[in-house]
């Protein structure tokens, strides 16, 4: 068959020009250049290997490091894959400025193509340099990446100290599309189940835990599935007859399959009540779903065995956009055979830039703090920006700025009072999972909590789960397994006991996929928790991104400003200052009675 077009999400045709202005609510303004200070090197990488997340990270002199998505800034469109808006918006920081432009700057243009670096071994060195392991299997799974000409679609790696040794790779035969790797094979069963875009396959996850067994696993296994040494298949014309069916031709002009593979598509259609529709998701969808998701999951711990046996360790590093499946990555877990396994924050192409910031400070012998004991790597606002930002308010709110002490007991009991606050805290996460900083916080005691925030706050998916966010040293009393997951990497079972306490945190099939958080990691995450846990009774809270529908999470403290009136949420908590609508909040009553000690029987 025709070798199909790429997926670019956006051409490089048309990139913006001009270098977006920053007002004094999103960020310092340039100023004069200085010379940079005398010591170590400084380093600055981007990403430029494939045409989404661009993002650019900054190794400071004595081993700092900042890094930022480029989808947060600029023009802030999701998956951006345009490096230059993170470059520009970064450099507008007077601490960081006089970093740029100097020998240590090595960011590229991506703009008149891709920049063809070893798109695997940033992956890889990102999760295990990442990892703070000394030795360890590092497996990369993704749609694909080019290596030279090699368009590599999954790799196994061996960390050691003397650094990454690749084992062996997977690659296309030829061409620009990888239709036979494991994730755009896992892209075409979401567009298979109503799903409309390229990066919907968080989507598919949370729709599978709806489904069952049925023909439609009998049909995927067909087309893809694990084989006994721990490799695994997967058909090319399934990923590209069912793309040139739905997102292909849709977005990006794919012509129709020849008549001899069309007929691929025929026999699911013909297999399902009615042909697949985006955004309408009924009972062949969720099975649709179940079934590419048990395939998935059987490949990667496939996979997982297979890296186990190559290698020789205990240890495994997950990275590459598959790595995002928090539910595949919890059946390693749990069922795989590593005594330790890491999943870097930012497994996808937004984490690009920081592996290949790694991998060259490595090589170079230059000081970095590698270890990701957090993911907070966005740089900090000055007190000034919050303060700008809640003067563009003007009259439409109320604020009041408190010490730490007013602040959490305040906000812990309007969250147990059934309201939904929007929380907003120093260095923003990397990666796609607000993890405290960047978040929307709620009371998960309420079972309708879950509808609420889906619908009206979040204006998304009915079926998208919300996750918990749990001091780490009380995990245990509600999921099970019960070790640290401070990245949200993973889907862990909630103990059946408690599932009556968290509903609006428990998915469909009894799962949550945890954040569990530690003093030394966010003290005033965990001080809150402490607080709602003494209101409430549970040391649980509700956490999900701070974004608009078809936004990215928010970045700045203006950002977070007109996120807060767009939405439907009760109040803003912006650093050390309080903000809330006049003449009040909005009404609370639909959000339910909240079961537990502390509101059993109560509709606040």
């Amino acid at each position: 068959m025709n070798q199909p077009p790429p997926l670019p999400l956006k051409s490089p045709a048309s990139p913006p020009t001009e270098s977006p202005t920053e007002s004094p609510t999103e960020g310092p303004t340039e100023g004069p250049k200085k010379s940079p200070p005398e010591g170590p090197t400084a380093l600055v990488h981007s990403h430029g290997t494939s045409w989404h997340d661009g993002g650019v990270a900054l190794l400071l002199p004595g081993g700092g490091i900042v890094a930022l998505a480029s989808e947060r800034v600029g023009e802030r469109r999701k998956h951006s894959w345009d490096s230059r808006l993170a470059y520009r918006h970064l450099r507008s920081f007077p601490a960081y400025r006089p970093y740029f432009g100097t020998p240590g700057d090595q960011c590229v243009d991506n703009s008149g193509g891709l920049v063809r670096e070893d798109h695997h071994l940033h992956h890889a060195a990102g999760t295990f340099y990442g990892s703070g392991f000394r030795e360890a299997a590092v497996l990369v799974v993704d749609g694909q990446g080019y290596r030279g000409d090699r368009l590599v679609t999954t790799s196994l790696w061996h960390g050691t100290p003397e650094g990454l040794t690749l084992v062996e790779e997977r690659a296309a035969p030829s061409g620009i599309f990888a239709a036979e790797s494991v994730g755009h094979f896992y892209t075409a069963v979401g567009a298979l189940a109503g799903m409309g875009g390229l990066h919907d396959e968080g989507k598919t996850m949370a729709l599978a835990s709806y489904g069952r067994p049925s023909r439609f696993l009998d049909l995927l296994r067909r087309h893809a599935g694990t084989e006994e040494d721990g490799g695994y298949r997967v058909d090319p014309r399934f990923t590209s007859v069912v793309l040139a069916n739905t997102i292909g031709r849709r977005d990006f002009g794919w012509p129709p399959p020849p008549p001899h593979d069309q007929v691929l598509w025929d026999e699911f259609v013909a297999a399902r009540a009615r042909p697949p529709e985006v955004g309408r998701f009924d009972r062949d969808d969720m099975d649709i779903a179940y079934a590419g998701q048990v395939i998935l999951e059987e490949i990667l711990l496939g996979l997982a065995g297979r890296a186990h046996r190559l290698t020789g360790s205990p240890r495994l590093c997950l990275a590459g956009g598959v790595a995002l499946n928090c539910v595949a990555n919890g059946r390693i877990v749990r069922d795989g055979p590593f005594a330790e396994v890491f999943i870097v924050p930012a497994p996808g192409d937004d984490g690009q830039a920081i592996g290949k910031l790694l991998h060259e400070a490595r090589r170079r012998g230059l000081p970095a703090d590698a270890v990701m004991r957090t993911a907070y790597y966005g740089p900090p606002y000055p007190e000034s920006a919050v303060e700008a930002a809640i003067r563009s308010l003007g009259e439409s709110v109320e604020h009041t700025r408190m010490d730490e002490a007013e602040l959490l007991p305040e906000t812990a009991g309007r969250l147990a009072e059934g309201q939904v606050i929007g929380w907003w805290q120093g260095r923003s996460e990397l990666g796609p999972r607000a993890l405290g900083h960047r978040s929307i916080l709620a009371d998960p005691r309420r079972p309708a909590m879950r509808a609420y925030v889906n619908t009206r706050v979040k204006d998304r998916e009915w079926f998208r789960p919300l996750a918990p966010m749990v001091i780490e040293e009380r995990a245990g009393e509600f999921f099970e397994p019960a070790g640290p997951s401070p990245f949200m990497a993973l889907a862990v079972t909630v103990r059946p006991e408690k599932r009556w306490l968290i509903p609006a945190v428990t998915h469909v099939d009894g799962s949550a996929r945890v954040q569990t958080v530690r003093a030394d990691q966010d003290e005033r995450c965990e001080r809150l928790l402490r607080r709602f846990d003494e209101r409430a009774g549970v040391p649980v809270l509700l956490n999900t991104s701070f974004n608009r529908r078809e936004e990215p999470l928010v970045e700045t403290p203006a950002d977070a400003c007109r996120a807060f009136l767009a939405m439907r949420l009760d109040a803003l908590v912006l650093g050390d200052h309080l903000l809330v609508r006049r003449p009040g909040p909005a009404p609370s009553c639909r959000r339910g009675p909240a079961p537990g000690p502390a509101g059993a029987g109560t509709t606040p």
